[in-house]
């Protein structure tokens, strides 16, 4: 779940990138969320039962993903929805997730953009990005790529690092220059140092491209240090193909040790 304690600040970079109408985007987290002890899976299960929406939503985790407890991604869609009786935005972006993606219900997108469309509307950041992502896939509901952009806007605020690195790759796409030359770069970098490793991966790009190849290096390695294997192979076959041959060594390099982590 996002953090709360955010504040938003004006940023002058910021403001030349997206222009006057978005000049207060730029996100600090002031701190963590407190860390939750661990309880017994009995105790969740009870204060579940009792009504504890943490609880219900807690123990419906579990049962989706099978920590500790035989997996049943429809008993999680039940626990979900009582859940979300009580209009708690997390229950109602996941009750969305689950239509989305078929979690104990047949995939139902439409439905999923109501459900999102629910919690975003409580400020929600991950129903913000999930409904952005259905308005611009067009998933759902009819593809609207303004919608879409203005719930990530929102996401980002809060501080989805993940919305941030959408935003990049829209606006790299763009036609303005200005928003294609230089917002998609902060935009990248911003969910670079948020930990995306999608945005690490096209940080080092925007590096490479401004002839700072070593430090582009550095993003990459941290990027495929946590990427998922799919992502991991994409990334270094386009690694391989660059026109630079320290990329190519480099992707070659890591191609080599991960084979070699295999054996």
């Amino acid at each position: 779940m996002m953090g709360a304690d955010v504040r938003v600040d004006d940023d002058f970079e910021l403001a030349v990138a997206e222009g006057l109408a978005f000049k207060t985007l730029y996100v600090r987290v002031e701190g963590a969320e407190p860390a939750q002890s661990e309880i017994s899976i009995d105790l969740l299960r009870k204060e579940a039962v009792n009504g504890s929406v943490d609880a219900q939503i807690g123990w419906a985790r579990r049962l989706l993903h099978g920590h500790g407890v035989e997996r049943d991604p429809e008993a999680a869609m039940r626990w979900f929805c009582l859940a979300a009786r009580n209009g708690d935005p997390e229950a109602l972006n996941m009750v969305g997730r689950c239509h989305e993606l078929g979690w104990g219900t047949p995939i139902n997108p439409r439905e999923a953009a109501e459900w999102f469309a629910k919690a975003a509307a409580k400020g929600h950041a991950w129903a913000e990005f999930n409904l952005a992502t259905l308005y611009a896939q067009g998933r759902g509901v009819a593809a609207d790529e303004k919608k879409a952009l203005t719930l990530l806007v929102r996401s980002a605020r809060r501080g989805n690092a993940k919305a941030m690195n959408m935003l990049g790759r829209f606006r790299e796409g763009s036609d303005v220059p200005r928003r294609r030359n230089r917002s998609a770069a902060l935009w990248s970098r911003w969910a670079a140092e948020r930990g995306c490793f999608r945005g690490q991966f096209h940080h080092g790009r925007f590096l490479v491209a401004a002839g700072r190849v070593t430090d582009g290096m550095h993003w990459f390695r941290t990027s495929l240090a946590h990427a998922p294997a799919d992502f991991r192979q994409e990334a270094l076959s386009v690694l391989g193909s660059h026109d630079d041959p320290a990329l190519r060594d480099f992707a070659s390099k890591e191609t080599s040790a991960a084979q070699g982590d295999t054996k």
